[in-house]
């Protein structure tokens, strides 16, 4: 049996001015956990993806979509998104973790 392991999220929270960055804080065989940080204004267009992710708002606001749906979110908020189109649009500073199935 292995061992755990502790990250500091605030090590991996990064912001790209205008832009988006994305920092893989752990992949593993079942799941991967991933930061992202939008600044204002920007967004992730809504594309297809082959994995399942749940995302968990930690700070700033913005909408999340997935298929037919989006949602208004801000901190606390939760959304799953499954296999197929999403996005992200950002309409003030957004730090998301996504935890993501393994691709």
């Amino acid at each position: 049996m292995g061992t755990g392991q502790q990250f500091e999220l605030n090590h991996f929270v990064e912001f790209a001015n205008g832009s988006i960055a994305r920092k893989d804080i752990f992949k593993g065989q079942h799941f991967n956990v991933r930061v992202i940080c939008l600044d204002s204004g920007s967004a992730i267009p809504s594309r297809s993806e082959v994995y399942e992710v749940f995302f968990y708002v930690i700070s700033g606001k913005g909408v999340i979509s997935a298929g037919d749906s989006a949602w208004d979110v801000g901190p606390g908020s939760m959304v799953y998104a499954p296999v197929g189109p999403r996005g992200i649009k950002c309409t003030e500073r957004l730090t998301i973790l996504g935890v993501q199935g393994p691709h």
